[in-house]
C-alpha cells in the first residue's frame, strides 16, 4: 500500500513515474529512497544548443534539430541476437538516423509513427560507409509539446548521470524532477554559523541548481565541478565524513583512559645499542612522536608512513621494546606469512643477545600450541603474526602495543578485533605505500599520521629502465650478467596461470620456458599466491640462502622480502600494473651497496599514456611524489586496487581535485567536535542525526565510538 504522504525517506518506488520495476533498476544505482535520487548528481553537462536544419549539423558537436519521421524499423546485427532500432528523421535539408540499442519495441513503434513531429538531440557522428549523419540514443521531445511550453528544454544546459540496465537519461531526468518536490525536506548538516563563513548557499538551492541548471548558468564551470553550489554539496560531503572522524578520534582518546609508559633517556639509549646502525634524523622525530604518546594516559593511535626501506620496522621494533620494559605484551601483525616471517627473522636477530622472547604464530607455523600457551602465560613479549592472531584461542596476558603492518590489507573489523586483545592498547598502524596528504587525511582523520622521509645512508639508487618486446634479449642478458657477479634477480609476473581472456604471460608457464630455455644454466625458483604456506617458505628459505639465482613470482613479493644480494627486478606487462604498486615492487632491490636494476616490460602496443606513466618510475624514487602522480592518473577510487582500502566512495566530492574544501570542511568539523563533543547544541541536531544514519552504510568506515 502507497504510503501517505510521501517523504524524502520514502522508498523510491512509490515516486510518481518508478514503480518496483524500475525501482530494482535504480537500487543497482544504490537508490533506495527519494532522498537518494536527490544526491545522485550528474556526472557531466551538455552545452545549450540551438535549432538547426540536418544540412547544418556538424560531426562530434552536440546538435538539436527540429524534423519528422520518414521510416523507422527494428533490425538485427550480425548473429541475429542484438536487436537495434533505426528511426529516419527529415527536415527537407537531409537525413538524419537515429539508431537506440535498448528499447521497448512496442512503444518506440508506436511512437514514432510516419510524419510525427520531433526534436532531436545528441551527439552527432558521420558514417563514412553509409554517407550519413547520425545520432546514437538521441533526446526527443514531441515538437507539438515542445511548441506548447514554450520551453526550449532540449536547447538548455541538459545534466546527464550514470546510469544502469532498465533506466534512461530522459526517464532518470522526470523522476528526479519528481523528488525536486521534497527537496525542502532535507536537513543541513553543516550548522549556519559554517555556511555563513565560507558564504555557502543552502542546500536546497544547491540541490536544484545542480540538478535543473538554469539556462544562463555557467556551462563550463558547472562540468568542472566548480560552481557555488557544487561546492556547497562537496563541502557538506566531505563535512560529515571528517566530522565522524573527529568523533572516533575524539572517543578512543576521552573514553578509553590509555596506559602511560615508563620511556626515559637511558631506556632510548639500550634501544639504540640494540641496533647495529644509528636511526635517521627522521626516525629519530618519529620515535619522539611514539615516546610522546604511550607516555601519556591517552592510547596511541598513530599512522607511520614510510616509504620502501625507510626503516619502519626498526621504528616499530623500538616501541615493541618499550611496551616491554613496561611489562606490556606487543602484537605485530603482518598480511602475509612471507611478511610475518620476514619480521620475525629481522626482530630474533637483533635481539639474539637479549632476555626478550619472541614468538611467531601464522597458521603455517610448527609449535602453534606451545605459541599459544606461551602468549596466555605471558612469556610469548613479542609475537609477530598473520591473521591468526585474531583467532579466538589467542589470548594475551597484558597487550600493550599493537603494530599493524601493510595496515591497507586489513579490514577494519580485523584491525578492530587486535586491538581489542588488549586493554587501554596503544596502537602503531604502518604502511609503505606513501599516501597523498589529502589521501590520508580522508582514510586517517581518526589518526595522528608519522612520516619516515628519509632513507638510510649507503644505498645506491635503482637504475629503472623501459624495455619493449624487442629488447627482451637485452634484460635477460642484463640478469645473466649480475648472476654471474654473484647477484640475484626477482622476475615478477600478474598472474599464476595463464587465462583465455588475457593474453598476458604468467608465473608457472614462464617458469618453466626459461628453466628449460635461457636461463638453463641457472637455478631459478617459482613462488605465488597459490601455494601452500610451506612451500613459499621454503622456496624463500632457499632465496635467501642464496640458493636460488632467479626468483619467478607474482606479486606476493610486493611487501617483506629484504634480500640485499638481489640486484634485478624485471617485471612483465609493467603497463598493467598502478605506479605505487610498480614502486614497492622495486623496493625488493636496491637494499645495498651493489647497483640494482628495475626492468619494466612493455608489451607489444603499449599506448602512449600508459608509457608515459612508466616514464615517471624513470625519473623518480620518491614514493610520495610517485603516489601523487598515481593519484591523479587512476582517480582515488582505485589508489589501492580491489577497493580494499576502506576507502568511502564520495557522491560528488574528489579529494584530489577538492582538496582545498576537504582541508576546510576538516578543519571546520574538528574545531566544532571539540567544542562540542557530544553535538548536544541544538544547532548541532541535523549533523549527529545525518552521522547516525549515514557513518556506517556510506562511509562503511566502522563505528564512531
Amino acid at each position: 500500500m502507497r504510503p501517505q504522504p510521501l517523504s524524502a525517506s520514502s522508498p523510491v518506488q512509490f515516486l510518481k513515474g518508478v514503480g518496483p520495476k524500475k525501482a530494482t533498476s535504480l537500487l543497482k544505482l544504490g537508490i533506495r529512497t527519494v532522498a537518494d535520487l536527490l544526491f545522485h548528481f550528474p556526472v557531466r553537462y551538455s552545452a545549450p544548443v540551438a535549432l538547426k536544419h540536418i544540412d547544418k549539423i556538424e560531426a562530434d558537436r552536440i546538435e538539436a534539430v527540429r524534423c519528422s519521421v520518414k521510416s523507422s524499423r527494428i533490425s538485427f546485427l550480425k548473429g541475429g541476437r542484438k536487436r537495434i532500432f533505426e528511426v529516419l528523421f527529415t527536415d527537407g535539408t537531409g537525413i538524419l538516423r537515429a539508431t537506440w540499442f535498448s528499447f521497448p519495441a512496442k512503444s518506440y513503434k508506436n511512437r514514432f509513427e510516419p510524419d510525427s513531429r520531433w526534436i532531436v538531440r545528441g551527439k552527432v557522428t558521420f558514417n563514412r560507409y553509409r554517407g550519413s549523419k547520425e545520432m546514437v540514443h538521441p533526446e526527443t521531445v514531441s515538437a507539438d509539446e515542445y511548441d506548447k511550453e514554450g520551453s526550449g528544454e532540449l536547447e538548455g544546459i541538459l545534466a546527464y548521470y550514470s546510469l544502469t540496465e532498465g533506466i534512461a537519461q530522459k526517464s532518470l531526468r522526470v523522476v528526479i524532477e519528481s523528488a525536486m518536490e521534497h527537496v525542502s525536506e532535507l536537513k543541513d548538516c553543516v550548522p549556519d554559523a559554517i555556511n555563513e563563513k565560507y558564504q555557502i548557499p543552502s542546500l536546497q538551492h544547491s540541490l536544484r541548481a545542480v540538478h535543473q541548471p538554469v539556462p544562463e548558468a555557467d556551462y563550463d564551470a558547472l562540468n568542472l565541478m566548480a560552481t557555488r553550489e557544487q561546492k556547497k554539496l562537496i563541502f557538506t560531503e566531505f563535512f560529515l565524513l571528517q566530522a565522524g572522524l573527529a568523533l572516533k578520534r575524539r572517543s578512543v582518546r576521552q573514553e578509553v583512559p590509555g596506559t602511560a609508559f615508563d620511556v626515559d633517556d637511558e631506556l632510548r639509549r639500550k634501544i639504540a645499542h640494540v641496533f647495529p646502525f644509528s636511526f635517521t634524523r627522521a626516525q629519530e622525530r618519529v620515535t619522539g612522536e611514539i615516546v610522546d604518546d604511550i607516555t601519556t594516559d591517552k592510547p596511541m593511535n598513530r599512522l607511520l608512513q614510510g616509504d620502501v626501506g625507510s626503516g619502519k620496522t626498526a621504528v616499530a621494533l623500538a616501541a615493541a621494546l618499550m611496551a616491554v620494559r613496561n611489562k606490556k605484551q606487543a602484537a605485530i601483525m603482518a598480511p602475509t606469512e612471507i611478511l610475518a616471517m620476514q619480521h620475525y627473522k629481522k626482530i630474533t636477530e637483533l635481539l639474539a643477545d637479549s632476555k626478550v622472547n619472541v614468538k611467531l604464530l601464522t597458521s603455517g607455523a610448527k609449535g602453534k600450541k606451545e605459541t599459544l600457551q606461551a602468549i596466555t602465560d605471558g612469556d610469548s613479549h613479542i609475537t609477530v603474526g598473520t591473521h591468526a592472531l585474531i583467532q579466538d584461542k589467542v589470548i594475551f596476558a597484558g597487550l600493550g602495543l599493537v603494530v599493524i603492518d601493510e595496515q591497507h590489507r586489513f579490514g577494519v573489523r580485523q584491525r578492530a578485533e587486535l586491538i581489542g586483545m588488549g586493554e587501554n592498547t596503544h596502537t602503531l598502524i604502518m604502511t609503505a605505500t606513501p599516501i597523498p596528504r589529502t589521501l590520508a587525511m580522508t582514510l586517517y582523520g581518526d589518526l595522528d599520521i608519522s612520516v619516515l622521509d628519509e632513507l638510510p645512508p649507503g644505498r645506491t639508487p635503482v637504475v629503472t629502465k623501459i624495455y619493449s618486446p624487442s629488447n627482451r634479449e637485452s634484460a635477460l642478458s642484463l640478469i645473466k650478467k649480475e648472476v654471474a657477479k654473484g647477484r640475484q634477480a626477482f622476475i615478477i609476473y600478474p598472474l599464476v596461470e595463464e587465462s583465455d581472456k588475457l593474453e598476458l604471460k604468467a608465473a608457472v608457464t614462464m617458469y618453466e620456458s626459461l628453466k628449460d630455455g635461457p636461463f638453463s644454466d641457472l637455478t631459478l625458483g617459482l613462488t605465488h599466491g597459490r601455494m601452500k604456506g610451506s612451500e613459499k617458505d621454503e622456496v624463500m628459505e632457499r632465496f635467501t640462502k642464496g640458493e636460488i639465482d632467479v626468483l619467478v613470482s607474482t606479486t606476493v613479493v610486493e611487501v617483506g622480502i629484504d634480500q640485499p644480494n638481489a640486484t634485478v627486478i624485471m617485471i612483465e606487462h609493467a603497463g598493467r600494473f598502478g605506479l605505487s604498486q610498480l614502486h614497492q615492487l622495486r623496493g625488493r632491490i636496491g637494499r645495498s651497496s651493489h647497483q640494482s636494476y628495475c626492468l619494466l616490460m612493455s608489451e607489444e602496443k603499449q599506448a602512449a599514456q600508459s608509457l608515459a606513466r612508466l616514464k615517471i618510475l624513470t625519473k623518480s624514487e620518491d614514493g610520495f611524489r610517485i603516489a601523487e602522480e598515481d593519484l591523479a592518473i587512476r582517480g582515488s577510487g582505485d589508489f589501492f586496487g580491489a577497493k580494499q582500502s576502506g576507502l568511502p566512495e564520495f557522491r560528488i566530492g574528489d579529494i584530489l581535485r577538492d582538496h582545498k574544501i576537504m582541508s576546510a570542511a576538516r578543519a571546520s568539523a574538528f574545531e566544532l567536535v571539540e567544542k562540542d563533543p557530544d553535538l548536544k547544541a541544538p544547532e548541532h541536531k541535523n549533523l549527529r542525526t545525518a552521522i547516525e544514519e549515514n557513518w556506517q552504510e556510506r562511509f562503511a568506515l566502522g563505528e564512531i565510538g
